[in-house]
């Protein structure tokens, strides 16, 4: 794989772990909001107290009751099913996090080894400029030698 695929992936592996960030803040965002709103229903039905005033007062108060029951109940549920979102968002956002990071890690790699093999090549002229280096005083101290002969 080349490096400009690797690094056209790892773009889309960031949006999609930036894309599931945010469908895990709005989920969390859902879960607050129904979770102060059972509060507010829990705290109304505290205070839902049935009086001796009159019968239809009492009647009142009993519906009131049974209404904020059956609202507290819808509550409970949907904050249960948000709870339920939060955990899908959380995985989905673990996955791409782990993806992305599978590729950044990929992407490393390749550095390293496009690094390596930069020194590698410039050890080898350095070698071979070495070599020549050498092969040319042996030539020169040869042919001074053959003259003092």
């Amino acid at each position: 794989m080349s490096a400009r695929a690797i690094l056209a992936l790892l773009k889309l592996r960031k949006v999609q772990q930036e894309f599931a960030k945010g469908e895990l803040a709005a989920a969390n965002a859902v879960l607050r909001n129904r979770q102060r709103s059972a509060a507010r229903v829990r705290h109304e039905l505290g205070q839902a107290h049935l009086s001796d005033e009159s019968m239809l007062a009492w009647t009142a108060g009993v519906a009131r009751r049974a209404a904020l029951v059956a609202d507290l109940d819808a509550t409970r549920a949907l904050t249960a099913m948000a709870e339920s979102e939060v955990g899908q968002r959380q995985a989905q956002w673990a996955r791409a996090r782990r993806a992305e990071r599978s590729l950044e890690r990929l992407v490393e790699r390749h550095e390293i080894a496009q690094e390596q093999a930069a020194l590698a090549a410039d050890q080898n002229a350095l070698d071979d400029r070495t070599v020549a280096e050498f092969a040319a005083r042996a030539r020169r101290r040869a042919r001074r030698e053959g003259n003092d002969l």
